[in-house]
């Protein structure tokens, strides 16, 4: 994700207009499928044992809501409260009131009134708000099974109307790809709890793996279609269900142990990095150039120093805001 959005922010020619590692890193665009499948397995995996427990649905949310808003207001709040006391960025922070209120909701928005995402200020926030929808989805199976399955149903009958006609813009929404891949996601999970333990399950997640690089980077800036073939985002989900499922057979057989603490610190802070790494790519950008980096060489120092920025501020993030915000509420 951090390697994507700086290869591509470098390529812009305002700044740097060097495109090699916008190809180099270009086909990172498919950790977006990996990412929703993983975050549909996990869930599913720990809240399974709650599913038609209609006490503990309200738990969930709140659970959820702490671990998402807190941490997204504040970054919201550091990058919006400057950028107002400069014109060159004052524009980028909505003035619509409504538009302002469901930025700070994660409400998906049209991109006429919010830009290109649909989440003005923090652009790469547009995923949390299927995230958003995804924990309500579980929370509803949580509360009912009969109901979540109902739900299932109604957004299944949504995707296959939107596919034949046009649709509103919520509906569109609820119909893209994204909300599949959280589908395959909880299949996977459900399958991890019920299959036998695979074969040669290390060598099936090497070659799923490989599968799904090759997927990404052959459809990596274009349209990928093959005639009969299925399209290639039920191949993401599908390859990334499969390595999901695997992983989680190695883990089971292999003993546990610790890894590094600076990797668990890294790990730990990927959320703050998710939301602050591209102000502070635009930022690094703006000041590098403004230094007279110019050129490949500019374009590698800013990839190299930018990077090493993103992870430090992230880390310091968490270390010193983030983590005291979950040990407060217990939230994970």
């Amino acid at each position: 994700m951090l390697l994507y959005h700086l290869g591509a922010t470098l390529a812009l020619d305002k700044y740097f207009g060097i495109d090699l590692y916008e190809h180099v890193f270009g086909f990172g665009g498919a950790r977006i499928p990996f990412f929703f499948v993983l975050s549909g397995f996990l869930l599913t995996l720990v809240y399974a044992r709650d599913i038609g427990s209609p006490a503990r649905a309200p738990g969930f949310l709140w659970r959820r809501a702490w671990r998402v808003y807190p941490t997204y207001w504040i970054i919201l709040m550091l990058v919006m409260v400057p950028a107002l006391f400069f014109d060159a960025l004052r524009d980028a922070i909505p003035h619509d009131p409504l538009v302002l209120l469901k930025t700070f909701l994660l409400i998906p928005q049209h991109p006429s009134v919010a830009g290109p995402t649909g989440a003005p200020v923090l652009v790469a926030a547009w995923t949390l708000h299927y995230e958003i929808v995804f924990y309500l989805v579980l929370a509803v199976w949580i509360w009912s099974r009969t109901a979540g399955i109902a739900l299932c149903l109604v957004l299944a009958a949504n995707m296959a109307v939107c596919m034949e006609w046009q649709c509103g813009f919520y509906n569109g929404f609820l119909a893209g790809s994204s909300m599949m891949y959280f589908a395959f996601g909880a299949g996977a999970a459900w399958l991890a709890k019920r299959l036998p333990p695979l074969p040669n399950a290390k060598a099936l997640t090497w070659a799923a793996g490989f599968a799904y690089l090759v997927i990404a980077v052959l459809t990596h800036g274009n349209d990928l279609t093959v005639p009969g073939a299925l399209d290639p985002s039920v191949y993401y989900g599908m390859l990334a269900s499969l390595i999901l499922l695997c992983l989680t057979r190695l883990e089971d057989e292999a003993p546990r142990h610790e890894g590094p603490v600076w990797l668990k610190v890294l790990a730990d802070s990927s959320y703050a990095m998710y939301l602050i790494h591209f102000p502070v790519i635009s930022l690094m950008c703006k000041l590098l150039t403004g230094a007279g980096l110019r050129g490949l060489y500019g374009a590698t120092v800013a990839l190299v120093v930018t990077l090493f920025v993103c992870m430090g501020l992230s880390v310091v993030f968490h270390l010193l805001i983030e983590r005291r915000l979950l040990v407060f509420r217990g939230a994970g």
